[in-house]
């Protein structure tokens, strides 16, 4: 591959042909704008985000074919995380109840 622009052109090619992340592979989202949630980076650093919004790009998007879904409240709110770096972050579940 010789280009960056090339390389975009091929993960959209495989994402559109096997539809492996949700929406497009009939599954829904797992979550929803508002949630709490822990991203945790290719370092395995955590960090604790609420999803402001999805990624839709309008164009062929790299990012959007291997999973970005979300966006989240980071100090880079433009850049879209996949699904498979987050999890639901439950840190008050343990306070519920307690006064």
């Amino acid at each position: 591959m010789s280009s960056h622009h090339e390389w975009v052109e091929q993960i959209a090619a495989e994402h559109d042909e096997l539809k492996p992340f949700a929406p497009e592979n009939g599954q829904p989202l797992r979550f929803a704008i508002g949630d709490r949630v822990i991203y945790t980076n290719p370092a395995g650093i955590e960090f604790r985000f609420s999803i402001t919004g999805f990624y839709r790009p309008a164009v062929p998007c790299g990012q959007y074919a291997r999973g970005a879904r979300y966006l989240v409240n980071s100090s880079s709110p433009w850049f879209p995380v996949a699904e498979s770096c987050l999890r639901p972050d439950d840190a008050d579940a343990g306070l519920k109840g307690v006064a």
